[in-house]
């Protein structure tokens, strides 16, 4: 690469080099012409021996990260293939630290009205949503791999029809042609991506080109096993230079035919008749580029610590190499006198220690004179440092030492305070990593509000936890998403948090009563820290109604859930222990605007539910009154509760149609909770539990003028 800034630096003014011409004006085969040579002279100069060699630096690295990194047929029959792959390890490290957290979204809003942030809040959560939902922590992870070994990472964002939503895809760089000439953070002219799909696959996409599909692939009639071959075709993204300026434009084609070509579908033109403003300026090409080590020069990196540590894995594996060979050979070699034992016989010979040898002596030879020994050489000290300081040396240009990497090799370290430092030092160094992907997680989220503003024509609806950890649900259209809001990636939400550092802080700040308990429980990070606050101040003031509060709680939560159920088809039989703020939570949903337009035979279920659970609990109120009374003399003796008397059932709708009560409500303007709530109470003249009065006390009767609206509902 100096020789090429050498030639520039002599090189005089004027034509330095003729590009064919990418238009949409062009005629289809010579715009198929124009794209092969753009991606033939890419090609030449990425993989250029002597200037990036590409592709076999990657292949490399692609080996050496695998494990293999030895050619055993140069190695002779006895020696080890001995790998103590440190690459991997590193690269691990470094990914599973800069890695450990989802990357979050920051949506400022465009200014301080309420409205503005209240756009900008719910953008931001949609954003959070939509990242959890496509596992972007775990492409941000690939992407880092990709970036040490192939030298760039690549994300492409795109709308698929079949799931109506925005997905990301990390890409292959072995896949991708970049335009030679672009400088980094620069708009390439010229992307080409190489895509594989079935046949049927690019028929659906392009269903106008069915037959010249066909054609090409020589058959007239489609078969199964057609419709299922893997083809291969080029998806181009360039930009038009013309008259008018720079339009950026995308295309398609297979061989010889141009399958389609037309705009950037990503942007909002005028054209095309929608009053929305897009968010980014200009279209951009639908690919984040993330780069690490980069002069900016080009849009791929020069190289990579991981390439400049390759050198000392050699070394590495030789030294681990020879201590293993030397460990082989380091029981003594046996030496035996010519004529004492035959040559098929010493072969035999397996140094077992109850093995019996006969040797071939003469009477007047010792026994000593027929064997011997030779002792095993070892290995001098150096030797066994040299493998331990290469080791130190590749992760000290990956920058990972064994305090970062949780080796129980401290490397000379003594105390614990002096590790810390040196693991602080380490995560230093791994800054530059981290730049690197939130400077694309920049691009990403700005682009994926670009690209929500032209496809969420209809509302997208995200569930999420609210700041307080509290269920929401956010709504996302193109009419909601603030054109000026500053969106960007929240920094530091890609590495892992010292959440130990931040809870003895909390926990302090507590012991000196600077802190409320409410951000108390936030900074410890317990869950539903404002329930939990409500809870504390509750139990300070009445420990006996947080205790009602909870058994009230858990009833109505069984009663939300039958109603679910029974409302989705399921029969729930009534349940024997309930009370009256079970009833009361019934009650609540049988007003709702689900139960009134529900099928008349879910109602008639959900009614049926209620009746069975109200009788129950009359019968459990009879007892309890005749227990204090003293009439329960004999257990054994059966009490006989009177039957309720049910009410009238409103006659039933037609399928799919609510069903239809008079305008004043049921029966004389109460509400059929009303009417339950009565049955439910013990009868005229008998006495109740206190427990009982307290929860009917707590039933308030809806009045006519309610009762007259839900009639009203009903009968829209």
């Amino acid at each position: 690469m100096n020789s090429e800034n050498d030639k520039m630096s002599e090189q005089e003014t004027g034509l330095k080099q003729e590009l064919p011409v990418l238009s949409l004006s062009v005629p289809d085969r010579d715009l198929i012409q124009n794209f092969k040579r753009w991606e033939k002279e890419a090609q030449a100069f990425w993989n250029d021996p002597a200037g990036y060699n590409l592709k076999e630096k990657r292949k490399r690295n692609q080996a050496y990260y695998l494990g293999k990194q030895i050619e055993k047929s140069k190695l002779y029959s006895y020696q080890v293939p001995f790998i103590d792959n440190e690459l991997f390890v590193a690269t691990e490290t470094i990914t599973a630290y800069t890695t450990s957290s989802d990357p979050s979204a920051e949506v400022l809003p465009e200014n301080d009205t309420t409205q503005a942030k209240v756009m900008a809040e719910e953008l931001e959560w949609g954003l959070n949503v939509h990242s959890q939902r496509c596992n972007l922590a775990k492409k941000i992870e690939q992407v880092e791999r990709s970036m040490f070994l192939n030298y760039v990472g690549v994300i492409k964002l795109y709308y698929d029809a079949e799931l109506d939503d925005i997905v990301p895809q990390v890409i292959d760089p072995e896949k991708i042609i970049f335009d030679q000439s672009c400088r980094q953070g620069d708009n390439p002219l010229f992307i080409s991506e190489l895509r594989e799909a079935t046949l049927q696959q690019i028929i659906n996409m392009f269903p106008e080109k069915r037959d010249e599909i066909m054609e090409r692939c020589g058959r007239v009639r489609m078969t199964p096993k057609l419709a299922n071959s893997i083809y291969t075709y080029k998806e181009v993204w360039f930009t038009q230079i013309d008259d008018d300026g720079e339009t950026e434009c995308v295309a398609w084609y297979m061989d010889d035919l141009l399958l389609d070509k037309k705009k950037n579908p990503n942007f909002l033109y005028d054209e095309d008749g929608v009053k929305i403003t897009n968010y980014l300026d200009r279209a951009e090409k639908p690919y984040i580029i993330f780069n690490y080590m980069n002069d900016g020069k080009h849009v791929i990196d020069q190289t990579t610590p991981f390439e400049q540590a390759i050198p000392l894995q050699d070394i590495l594996n030789k030294r681990g190499r020879q201590i293993v060979e030397n460990a082989d050979t380091a029981n003594a070699i046996l030496v035996l006198k010519s004529g004492a034992i035959t040559s098929d016989e010493a072969e035999n010979i397996t140094r077992d220690p109850n093995q019996i040898l006969l040797l071939n002596v003469t009477e007047s030879d010792p026994l000593s004179n027929a064997y011997g020994s030779i002792e095993p050489h070892l290995l001098p000290n150096y030797v066994l440092n040299d493998k331990q300081d290469v080791k130190n040396a590749i992760h000290e240009i990956m920058g990972t030492p064994a305090q970062f990497r949780g080796s129980d090799d401290r490397g000379g370290v003594g105390t614990l305070g002096e590790a810390r430092m040196v693991q602080t030092q380490a995560s230093g160094r791994q800054d530059a990593v981290i730049r690197a992907l939130e400077q694309g997680l920049d691009k990403y989220y700005k682009l994926l509000v670009q690209m929500m503003k032209v496809w969420y024509d209809t509302p997208k609806f995200f569930a999420c936890r609210d700041n307080d950890g509290k269920f929401v649900q956010v709504e996302l259209s193109r009419e909601r998403i603030p054109d000026i809001a500053w969106v960007s990636v929240e920094h530091g939400t890609t590495q892992q948090k010292n959440k130990e550092r931040q809870e003895n802080v909390a926990m302090t700040l507590a012991k000196l009563g600077l802190i409320d308990p409410y951000n108390l429980f936030k900074d410890l990070g317990m869950k539903n820290a404002d329930q939990r606050y409500e809870t504390l101040v509750k139990f300070k003031m009445s420990p006996d109604s947080l205790s009602e509060e909870v058994r009230a709680e858990n009833q109505n939560r069984t009663a939300y859930i039958d109603f679910a159920c029974i409302m989705n088809g399921e029969m729930i039989e009534p349940h024997d222990d309930i009370d009256a703020e079970h009833i009361l939570a019934h009650r609540t949903q049988i007003t709702s605007d689900r139960f009134l337009y529900a099928k008349p035979e879910r109602q008639k279920a959900m009614i049926n539910h209620i009746q069975g659970e109200v009788f129950k609990l009359q019968q459990r109120v009879r007892l309890q009154e005749a227990s204090m009374q003293g009439l329960l003399l004999d257990p054994n003796a059966p009490i006989t509760p009177d039957v309720p008397e049910l009410p009238a059932q409103a006659p039933m709708a037609p399928q799919g149609m609510p069903m239809a009560q008079p305008a004043g409500g049921l029966m004389g303007g109460q509400s059929m909770g009303d009417q339950l709530m009565q049955q439910q109470m013990p009868s005229q003249g008998m006495p109740m539990p206190q427990g009982m009065v307290e929860s009917a006390n707590a039933v308030q009767p809806v009045d006519n003028m309610a009762g007259g609206m839900m009639g009203q509902t009903i009968m829209r």
